[in-house]
Formats: structure tokens, sequence, C-alpha cells
């Protein structure tokens, strides 16, 4: 018998935080992108039967991206995510373990105002009740051009 998906609400009722890094394929890496390192928390707010998740990226030249999901519970452990820079939106599976989104497409930053659509593959794995790991797949085109990965924990005393 397989275990009941997890509470996303209870979950994440406290903040995460943690480093993400960013892997791009060796022809990428004279492109200005991103840093390979920065900063993650998201913080989850209950907004009647939704959810409102907001994260936030602290890159280490001192920029800060806020984005915001909306997320509404639409069955047993499946979600129904959408967000201004996600065309479309996605679900959410959840499992004991953790959660899969199904593929779904951003639109990112570049260079400036400049904006490309990525598809997105994104799989979230618990570690006991303190820890997760994130790993985001990124391609443009069909082909990779990077991977996103945040190790994130509990926020202690959040």
């Amino acid at each position: 018998m397989e275990d009941a998906p997890l509470d996303l609400r209870e979950v994440f009722s406290v903040p995460w935080a943690g480093e993400a890094t960013i892997w791009r394929p060796w022809w990428l890496r004279w492109v200005p992108l991103l840093p390979r390192r920065f900063a993650f928390r998201t913080e989850v707010v209950a907004d009647g039967g939704s959810v409102l998740v907001n994260d936030t990226q602290a890159f280490p030249d001192g920029r800060v991206w806020h984005g915001t999901m909306r997320g509404d519970l639409i069955g047993p452990g499946v979600w129904r995510m959408s967000a201004e820079d996600m065309p479309g939106g996605t679900e959410i599976t959840v499992r004991s373990d953790g959660y899969s989104f199904k593929p779904y497409t951003i639109w990112a930053p570049i260079l400036g105002p400049l904006t490309v659509p990525l598809r997105c593959s994104d799989d979230v794995r618990f570690e006991g009740d303190e820890a997760l790991t994130d790993t985001i797949m990124l391609r443009f085109l069909g082909l990779r051009v990077g991977v996103l990965t945040m190790h994130l924990r509990r926020v202690p005393g959040e």
C-alpha cells in the first residue's frame, strides 16, 4: 500500500531557505546569465482555500528577485499552480517523499528585458522532515541549457 501524500500546507507552514546552484553546459558558460550560486527562500501563506508561494532569490551582487505562485488544491495530493511568468500554469502531484511538477514553461530573464521561454521538469525530494532538494531541468528548444538544484532546510524559529 502506498503512503499518503504529504500535506504541503503543513510542510511549508514555516519558511524554507538555502542555496541554489546552476549547472550550465560548457557552450553557455560565456553568456552572462545568472551566477552559479545564490540564496533562495520560500514562504507559503494560506489564502482561503488556496496558498500563495512567495520565493526570494538573493544574488551575490546584491540583486534580489521576488516571485509569487498561487496554488489551488484540486484533488487529493494534486495542486494547480500559476504564476505571472508561467504561461498556462502547471500541476503538482504530491507523494509521501516529495512532489513533482508536470512539465511547465517559464519566461526567464536573460539580458535586461530580454526573456526566453524555458521548458522545466521539476522534482522535489524531502530528506526527512527538515531538508529538501529541488532539481529543475531547464530546456530551450529541446536542448538542455541548465540544471537548477536547490538544497533547502526549514528556517529555525519561524
